[in-house]
């Protein structure tokens, strides 16, 4: 029997996917269901899922927000940010030139004009290593053909070089790129440290991830822009017996 519904939308962003929900579809829970982790793990086979549920708060003028996710949360302003633009173009809240939302109790204000467009941060190199905006970084340069129908080859290289303390080791070759994170997964999508590295160090290269996502790059900008996948309603069925969905990783 179905005992609820529960209504989103789905974005990517380069590649990188986020599911977006209004609190109040989260607001009852049906034990033993837990809905955001069925939203986290729905539908079964991505591990990359990014989740944000909000509430738009009238009286504060702001916008209440919950970001979650089932592996590691990159580009978080970029993410933010395309939430901000598919509300207005969904016609959720108006057009404004300042945005200003609330996450895990830190106030943050966008432009609307830098809704699509994230300046690059600078990098400083230790040695081998790199740090930018906090995250430690590593580039192996490598011959090794950077495509998904070279995936294994690519794990392979992988396992002799991975070293758990970095945030990201980038495999590099003639301007294209792979990433892997701190838990050691290839991930699809641009990061944008990782771009911000890249760029400086290897100007006037083209720039293309394992996917074949070009980067395009402006006036020391990243530029990127969100597309609508999917729109969304959920059905808990009192007689599924995962009660979290499940993940295929």
């Amino acid at each position: 029997m179905i005992v609820k519904t529960v209504n989103t939308y789905d974005i990517q962003i380069n590649g990188q996917l986020l599911r977006i929900a209004d609190q109040a579809e989260l607001k009852v829970d049906i034990p033993p269901y837990k809905i955001k982790n069925l939203l986290l793990n729905e539908p079964r086979g991505n591990k990359y899922v990014n989740l944000i549920t909000y509430n738009i708060n009238c009286e504060e003028q702001i916008l209440e927000v919950f970001l979650d996710t089932s592996n590691i949360i990159d580009n978080r302003d970029i993410l933010l940010k395309s939430f901000i633009a598919s509300l207005v173009d969904r016609g959720r809240i108006n057009k404004k030139m300042m945005y200003q939302i609330r996450l895990d109790g830190e106030e943050i204000l966008y432009k609307h004009d830098e809704l699509q467009i994230s300046s690059l941060f600078e990098a400083h190199n230790s040695g081998e290593f790199y740090t930018i905006n906090d995250k430690k970084l590593k580039i192996e340069e490598t011959v090794l053909n950077l495509e998904v129908n070279n995936l294994t080859e690519i794990k392979s290289s992988i396992l002799e070089i991975y070293q758990p303390d970095l945030d990201y080791l980038i495999l590099y070759n003639s301007g294209i790129f792979a990433i892997v994170n701190k838990n050691g997964d290839i991930i699809p999508y641009p990061v944008i440290e990782v771009i911000s590295l890249l760029y400086k160090k290897y100007k006037g290269e083209e720039l293309t991830g394992l996917t074949g996502n070009n980067i395009e790059i402006n006036n020391n900008s990243f530029l990127y822009k969100y597309y609508l996948i999917a729109n969304s309603q959920f059905y808990i069925d009192d007689t599924d017996i995962y009660s979290e969905g499940f993940i295929i990783k």
